[in-house]
């Protein structure tokens, strides 16, 4: 037992030390809501292959130097789960390793004797990497979130679409920094990520619902929302129509995004003239939505004078196909 919590120490301090060289505060700071794995292999100079290993997530080899490969058969958040723990088997120097769906099925940081040592670590090393406690402190504070709210199954899905997660690694890691109970754990765990979706989505029906549902509010401003292309984006954002002020969505298109609907909701008891409304506009992506959108709230009449605005970069281009890196491969094309 000594040996494990050795081991998972050994592992987190690796992650720490990670982020302190990859400057990962500072970068969330600046937007980056999450934490940029796929980057760190690249600064790493480790080779990252993306193909299809059904049955496998990920593969990790040393010889003749360290590489891995990622299945590009799952969701992105799978894929950068997988990214990670097979960077931790580099990070701290492993023998090679195999990974199929149990990686995905282990609760990190277990102290389950039956479990392979490396494996444990290479867990806990993931975890650590992508959702430290200061990163789901950031999200928390700049979502204004207080404490009876992340027992809520729609609040801590959004919370891991911001951070890069699948819905139940987030869930886990708001139990590891003991931001929830172990039974509101197990409570948000029971509850089918689909269900959240079509609640989220509030009557629109994309063609799968393997994609996600993001509702990106104020709280958001200068957010990357990296996601998938199958995902719907519900923007929903204050508007003070009563006083002639309107948003302007035009910049979604530039950015490949396409309107699905447009609607306004009452705020408070809806009986205030000249109150303030909500305006809410769900959007899908166009294939390999990749873009900057700058949003204004204006009145048509000075629209060159806006009450509000809003900056999202977008990126709706996952999960990663097949081959490598961008970067990585056009620094071996520069090489050949």
């Amino acid at each position: 037992m000594a040996d494990l919590r050795t081991a998972i120490l050994s592992a987190v301090s690796a992650a720490a030390r990670l982020h302190q060289y990859a400057g990962s505060e500072q970068l969330a700071d600046r937007g980056e809501g999450r934490v940029d794995v796929f980057q760190m292999f690249v600064e790493r100079e480790i080779a990252l292959l993306f193909r299809p290993l059904n049955p496998l997530l990920g593969a990790f080899v040393n010889d003749p130097g360290l590489g891995v490969m990622v299945t590009t058969q799952r969701p992105l958040a799978v894929q950068r789960f997988t990214a990670a723990h097979e960077l931790g088997h580099a990070v701290l120097g492993h023998q090679p390793s195999f990974d199929d769906e149990a990686m995905l099925s282990r609760t990190p940081f277990t102290d389950r004797p039956s479990y392979d040592l490396q494996e444990v670590q290479a867990d806990a090393f993931a975890s650590e990497l992508l959702a430290p406690r200061w990163l789901v402190a950031k999200h928390v504070l700049r979502q204004g979130l207080k404490a009876p709210s992340l027992a809520r199954p729609e609040v801590v899905y959004q919370l891991s679409l911001r951070m890069g997660l699948s819905y139940l690694a987030m869930c886990y890691a708001l139990r590891r920094h003991k931001a929830i109970r172990d039974d509101i754990c197990d409570a948000l765990t029971k509850v089918p990520p689909r269900e959240i979706k079509r609640e989220l989505a509030d009557g629109v029906e994309p063609e799968t619902w393997h994609g996600d549902v993001w509702v990106v509010t104020e709280h958001d401003e200068g957010l990357l929302v990296e996601g998938s292309r199958s995902d719907l984006v519900v923007l929903r954002l204050a508007e003070h129509s009563g006083s002639g002020y309107v948003w302007r969505f035009d910049e979604l298109a530039a950015a490949g995004m396409n309107i699905l609907e447009d609607r306004r909701l009452a705020l408070g008891d809806g009986e205030q003239i000249g109150g303030i409304v909500a305006r809410r506009v769900t959007a899908q992506p166009a294939p390999e939505a990749r873009g900057f959108a700058q949003l204004a709230e204006v009145r048509p009449w000075r629209a060159s004078e806006p009450l509000n605005t809003m900056h999202l970069r977008l990126d709706l281009s996952g999960p990663v196909g097949p081959g490598l890196l961008a970067v990585q491969r056009r620094r071996l094309l520069g090489v050949a």
